[in-house]
Order: structure tokens, then sequence, then C-alpha cells
């Protein structure tokens, strides 16, 4: 039951930071810019997105592994 929550939990992780990274890097200053002022948008990068996300993930797997192989030597 341990591993599927780990797993579940590296998901949602890596689930959560590639939707915040789709919002652009000046997601802050547009929420505190009057709408007036505002000349355009970001434009959200999905392959950036994915690769965080792809990113999360394989350092979920070898943090496991590394875990795992810890735990057998003692």
């Amino acid at each position: 039951m341990r591993k599927f929550f780990y797993w579940l939990t590296s998901l949602a992780i890596a689930v959560l930071a590639a939707g915040a990274s789709e919002q652009g890097d000046d997601a802050a200053e547009i929420l505190w810019t009057p709408a007036s002022q505002l000349n355009a948008l970001p434009v959200p990068e999905p392959s950036r997105a994915v690769l965080l996300g792809i990113g999360i993930m394989a350092i979920a797997f070898t943090y496991r592994k590394a875990w795992i192989n810890l735990k057998r030597k003692d």
C-alpha cells in the first residue's frame, strides 16, 4: 500500500508542477496588474510542462531505487 501512495503522490506533484509551469513567468505580475494595462498574456508552453512532469517522475523513480538499494544493504 505504501508503494501505491508513493507513486500516487509523485504523480500528483508532477501534475501540479506541470500545470503551474504553463502559466508563464509573469503569472504573478498579471494577477496584480489592472486589465486596462495588460498588453498581452503569456503563451503557455506545453512541451516545458510535459518535460517538467517527466523529470519529476524520473527523480521519484531514481529516489525510490536508491532507497530500496540502501535498505537492502542493511
